[in-house]
């Protein structure tokens, strides 16, 4: 194989690929050969028919055209392994010359990754903030374990403030909109605008229709329909030493808060380092331009078109069609609106690429092996995980996740 790699643009490429007549002939045997192993004619068992007389019934084009189709895609594989070009697109192929006898040529037209000229790296600076934990943020931590073992008991009465209310609603306005049910507790705060000023004065069976603002266009109306299912009262233990002993490990309210105080200092830190990581990516994308592959893009729109359905589906417990009935948007309305995200997105991606590249970052053997054995620890069995959990993809996961986090001690964050 000859091959020759022009630049179009930035993201494009076109090789041109020559296979000599020789190897050629290779590829028109085997598909012959292979073609041969269906055809049936009379006299002859399956798989018997003599080759020539196989290639006289199908033509010799028939056969050029299967042998053309595995030329071209194990020449490709073989350019690209060799040229060691970063193709992101599968080529768009042009047969130039076929026959026996003759080389075959084809030309391939793909995307690449960008060479993106980076900014000085010592020249971004991300600010780091203190992290501050307020007293309300530890008391409304200590008021959800409280409630969350709260005692409850059946209410016959209407529904009050800090009732318990368990319920199931629909929106007419929207066509063929599902039932849904869901709990909450009255007086905290709810999604839908209005539903805990409609359940106040309920009692269990009861039906009630209300109107609410629509969030996609607040102008408009929406009929909700619900009816409530069970009421419950909600007995609340008192925050003492001996309720707080029985939460686990701890001896009095004051180590309880310590705690409460010690996991909210480490939820802050782990969001303020995904924000100041963030805000590193957006400042070299500040400054930089370069052209992004629209394969990408695309790509990254189907992950997430595929997480927003799986998502209706686990949370809403509606299908994507009824979903977007209630967003009144259509599913390519939807993907032109995630285009831009997604850019951004794929952006940050071959930012990060290019850093790996320039600073020669790497994840080495002994590294990965070491993060293999952590994760495995986290299972019972750790040689039983060893079996099920696909190792190779585990392996390019946690050399990914190395090198992002030596890109980002370049930064310090």
């Amino acid at each position: 194989m000859k091959y020759e790699i022009k630049e179009i643009s930035t993201i494009k490429r076109k090789a041109e690929v020559e296979v000599t007549a020789e190897e050629f002939e290779n590829y028109y045997t085997a598909a012959l050969s292979e073609i041969s192993k269906g055809v049936e004619l009379p006299g002859f068992r399956k798989g018997k028919v003599p080759e020539k007389m196989v290639e006289e019934k199908l033509s010799q084009e028939g056969v050029l055209s299967e042998a053309a189709e595995a030329a071209i895609r194990d020449n490709w594989i073989k350019l690209v392994k060799e040229s060691k070009v970063e193709a992101v697109s599968q080529p768009k192929v042009e047969i130039v010359k076929i026959a026996r006898g003759n080389p075959f040529v084809f030309n391939a037209e793909f995307e690449v990754l960008p060479e993106i000229k980076l900014p000085d790296l010592k020249s971004i600076k991300i600010k780091k903030e203190e992290i501050k934990i307020e007293e309300k943020e530890i008391e409304d931590t200590l008021n959800w374990l409280r409630q969350s073992r709260a005692k409850m008991s059946k209410k016959d009465g209407p529904i009050e403030n800090n009732d318990f209310a368990e319920f199931t609603f629909s929106c007419p306005s929207i066509a063929d909109d599902p039932e849904k049910k869901d709990r909450i507790v009255i007086g905290k705060g709810h999604y839908i605008k209005g539903m805990e000023e409609a359940l106040l004065g309920m009692k269990e069976g009861e039906h009630k229709h209300f109107e609410t603002e629509n969030p996609q266009d607040k102008k408009e109306k929406l009929e909700i329909c619900v009816k409530v299912d069970s009421v419950n009262t909600m007995e609340l233990p008192e925050i003492n030493d001996e309720w707080v002993k029985t939460l686990g490990k701890f001896t009095d309210v004051n180590s309880l808060k310590e705690d409460i105080k010690k996991g909210i200092t480490e939820e802050k830190a782990i969001a303020q380092k995904q924000q100041r990581r963030e805000e590193a990516v957006k400042k070299i994308l500040e400054k930089t331009n370069f052209e992004v592959p629209q394969v990408l893009v695309e790509r990254e729109v189907g992950f997430m078109m595929d997480n927003i359905k799986s998502r209706v589906n686990s949370e809403l417990q509606i299908s994507l069609e009824e979903y977007l009935k209630q967003i009144k948007k259509t599913e390519e309305e939807l993907k032109k609106e995630f285009e831009k995200i997604a850019e951004e997105r794929v952006k940050g991606f071959l930012v990060l690429h290019q850093i790996t590249k320039d600073e020669k970052i790497e994840a080495g053997e002994e590294e990965i092996s070491q993060k293999i054995e952590e994760l495995l620890s986290q299972y019972p069995d750790k040689e039983a995980a060893r079996k099920t959990i696909d190792m190779e993809q585990a392996k390019m996961y946690i050399e990914d996740e190395l090198k992002r986090e030596k890109i980002f001690k370049l930064f310090d964050c």
